[in-house]
């Protein structure tokens, strides 16, 4: 089955993270997005369990503010506390059904869910929370069928879990052509979801054509040519990107993670290291920083490895541990 489940980068001024710290915990004075937006920057801060205390805190006070329990289940996320983390997106929803963003995150969640019921070999579970992501993708879409992200997931899951979980999966061309007409970079992108990797490169050099300057264009090319195997290409279109929005370097993680998996550790420590250059928030920097640890003990040099690590959890305690990168989505504003 395949876990790439996954709808920028966000870096705090020194001012704010100081206002943040300096601030009084919240309590039950607080609006609810005031609580949820400290603790997001608590988190960016590195402060994951001050910003889960200050949001169960919240909820104690506000129990059907669904911002809270979105927020909560993003640091339950970080944490990789995945039962709780899906428990909370569901409670998000309950509280604000009519709410596409906590919906669209949901079923993220469930896709989570997915992926660790299937590292515990329980496929009832899997079933479960497979049908709960597309169940939540299709209500989003009843209600505003030009959420082209919502469909695009869609699209995903349909091909990349559905059948391994007897699923029933809707009409995936349909909605392949329809993201095609209405948002050609997705529906590219969508579209490669359904070819070989040979296609997916000819798609993804017809978006490059059609759209050279676009940020988003370029960053989907990179990402759709990491999984095609054009590495080289991949990193030209994030160079170009990168030089319009500096936070198009998130996909250098992904990039590295290519030629670490090719085994190749200079190239991999290169990106990596010039992901941390371009000063991420802490708890990705602390990421990238294991990440490295990583990379030096599988290239030999294991003591360069454990040094890395030490600075990573230094930078982090609760630095994200698995190979791929955390999600975008618990990095995103509020």
């Amino acid at each position: 089955m395949n876990n790439r489940i996954l709808p920028a980068g966000i870096a705090g001024a020194l001012v704010l993270l100081t206002v943040v710290a300096l601030s009084p915990p919240a309590n039950a004075a607080d609006d609810p997005v005031a609580i949820a937006t400290k603790a997001f920057e608590l988190r960016m801060e590195g402060r994951v369990d001050d910003a889960v205390q200050m949001l169960e805190d919240g909820i104690a006070e506000h129990p059907d503010a669904g911002i809270l329990h979105y927020e909560l289940a993003r640091a339950r996320l970080f944490l990789l506390e995945i039962d709780k983390m899906h428990a909370e997106a569901e409670a998000a929803v309950r509280c604000a059904p009519g709410d596409n963003d906590f919906r669209y995150f949901a079923a993220m969640a469930s896709g989570y869910a997915l992926i660790d019921a299937a590292h515990h070999g329980d496929e009832e579970r899997m079933k479960t929370f497979g049908q709960e992501s597309l169940d939540q993708l299709e209500t989003i879409l009843a209600a505003d069928p030009d959420n082209h992200q919502a469909r695009y997931l869609l699209v995903q899951l349909s091909v990349d879990m559905a059948p391994d979980l007897g699923l029933k999966a809707g009409d995936m061309e349909a909605h392949v052509l329809l993201l095609e007409e209405k948002d050609p970079i997705l529906g590219a992108k969508a579209r490669c979801c359904l070819v070989d990797e040979k296609e997916q490169h000819k798609l993804w050099d017809q978006v490059l054509a059609d759209h050279p300057d676009d940020c988003r264009a370029l960053v989907e090319a990179a990402d759709g040519l990491i999984t095609a195997g054009d590495l080289d290409l991949a990193e030209k279109c994030l160079d170009k990107a990168i030089a319009k929005d500096k936070s198009s370097c998130y996909g250098l993680l992904r990039l590295g993670l290519a030629y670490f998996m090719k085994q190749d550790w200079d190239r991999a420590i290169a990106l990596t290291q010039r992901y941390l250059d371009a000063d991420p928030p802490l708890a990705l920097a602390a990421y990238a920083t294991g990440r490295m640890g990583m990379i030096h003990h599988r290239k030999g040099d294991r003591d360069r490895g454990r040094e890395f690590m030490d600075e990573a959890r230094k930078i982090d305690p609760h630095v994200w541990q698995t190979v791929m990168p955390p999600p975008k989505e618990i990095f995103t504003t509020l």
